[in-house]
Parts: C-alpha cells; sequence; structure tokens
C-alpha cells in the first residue's frame, strides 16, 4: 500500500519582518512536505545513465538503531557523497538538453517536484527535462528532502544547547524574530554542471547550507543582552571547504555568499 502524504505542520506565528520577507517568496515547499514527498513516491524507474549514491536508497543510506533512532550525521555523510554523483548527472542531462552550464543553477523544486529558477530563462527547459529523466527528478528531490530533515534536526540540537545558555525567554525572543525560516529555511542545490552543493535562504540572500555549531552560535550572537565575544561564530561552515569552494564561485557570478 502506497503511504499517505503526511499534511505539513501548523507554523509558528510570524512577526511583521518574517511575514514581510515571505511576501516575495517563490511558491518552493517547506521541510514537511518535502520529507513527506521522500518517504511517500514511489521509486522511479531506472535510468541506465544515471550514477548513484549512498543517499539515492532506503532512509537516505541509513538505518535505524536498536531504539529505532536514526543516525542524522551518518545520512549527512551519505547525502554529500550523492551531491558528486547528482551534480555530474545533472550536468550530462543539460548538456544533451542544450541546457547552458555554466552560469550554475540555483535549484529549488515545487511540490510536484518540478525546478524553480524565479528569473532564470532556463527553468522551462529544466521543467521539461525532469519531466523527460523522472529518476533525475528523484534523486534532486531526495537529496533536498534529505537535506531539510539534517537541517532541522541541527537547528533542535542547537535550540537544546541554547536555552541552556539563553533560557528560555531570551531564547524565544530570538526565535520570534525568525519565525519558521531558522528550523526551516527554504533549501536549493548549486549545480554548476560538475559539482553540487546544498544551499539555505536567510532569508535575504542564499548561503551554504549550516550546521548545529554555527546555529548554535548565530542564536547566542543574536540573544538580547548577549555581547557577541560570549560565543565567537565558528568559522567555517562546512568541514571539507565545500563553503569556500561555493562562496567563490557565487562571487564569481556575482550573488552574495553570505
Amino acid at each position: 500500500m502506497r503511504p499517505s502524504l503526511i499534511p505539513p505542520a501548523l507554523g509558528l506565528p510570524t512577526t511583521r519582518r518574517q511575514a514581510a520577507a515571505q511576501a516575495g517568496d517563490a511558491a518552493a515547499p517547506g521541510f514537511e512536505l518535502l520529507f513527506a514527498q521522500a518517504l511517500a513516491a514511489e521509486p522511479a524507474p531506472a535510468d541506465p545513465e544515471l550514477t548513484h549514491g549512498p543517499a539515492d536508497f532506503g532512509l537516505w543510506g541509513g538505518a535505524p538503531d536498536g531504539e529505532g533512532r536514526l543516525d542524522l550525521d551518518e545520512v549527512a555523510r551519505h547525502l554529500r557523497a550523492t551531491l558528486a554523483a547528482f551534480g555530474r548527472n545533472l550536468g550530462n542531462a543539460c548538456r544533451s538538453a542544450a541546457i547552458v552550464l555554466p552560469p550554475a543553477l540555483i535549484l529549488e523544486l515545487d511540490a510536484a517536484g518540478s525546478p524553480l529558477l524565479p528569473g532564470d530563462p532556463r527553468e522551462l527547459p529544466l521543467r521539461m527535462l525532469f519531466g523527460e529523466r523522472p529518476a533525475l527528478a528523484r534523486q534532486g528531490q531526495r537529496l533536498l528532502a534529505g537535506f531539510a530533515f539534517v537541517r532541522h534536526g541541527d537547528a533542535l540540537r542547537a535550540y537544546a544547547q541554547a536555552v541552556v545558555r539563553l533560557g528560555p525567554a531570551r531564547l524565544a525572543a530570538v526565535l520570534g524574530e525568525h519565525g519558521d525560516a531558522h528550523a526551516s529555511p527554504r533549501l536549493a542545490l548549486w549545480c554548476d554542471g560538475e559539482t553540487a552543493l546544498p544551499l539555505e535562504h536567510d532569508p535575504t540572500h542564499w548561503r551554504p547550507l549550516t550546521g548545529q555549531e554555527r546555529l548554535l552560535a548565530e542564536l547566542l550572537e543574536a540573544a538580547p543582552g548577549l555581547r557577541a565575544g560570549a560565543a565567537p561564530a565558528t568559522p567555517g561552515l562546512e568541514p571539507n571547504g565545500a563553503s569556500l569552494l561555493l562562496r567563490a564561485a557565487l562571487a564569481r557570478q556575482g550573488r552574495p555568499g553570505g
């Protein structure tokens, strides 16, 4: 039996600043819908031209332990190991369809799994390409859903640490300024035809996907009555230097990189 989709959860009340930021947002799905789609969708038909990675299978290559818990760090490793395969797959498919790369794509997916590239004339050809290559579309959808899952988990772990340092009132004040976007930002995959990397919207520009340590540092720095020196920021977002690569590429395109 095919599982039914999980309806999106109700969000936190948004502040006026948050509501204004959302007014012009593209209609990209949130964490709950991405996650539900990844769990409920039927497997795509096999595509012999695709290269696969560990996150293409099962629960992003992870397996629950004896108590039914899934190791998010293991899931994150499998997702990053699959990015290279998706980058090459998308690059090869774009070249076959005469879709120009570079400049790099910043690829979101709508609720139906079709590409969203606001203001980019390559959006329609990519929509046609994904319609013709459902396994490629499925691979991108699973990557975005997996990164949404990991990012949401990192935010919750950061909140658990922050509430001890700040107390409930100050943490609530910080989160009230961000709304749901702090735990569940819009996500995209950056791809130049050879490499793919995950991005999040913060909500004014794209930046490399953040993790637990950086999220905690940002919460502490933003807390009222706490000086920045009390919580030094984590200098690098990615331990493997992918953040530096992405920032340099975004700079070459004239896009802010955080």
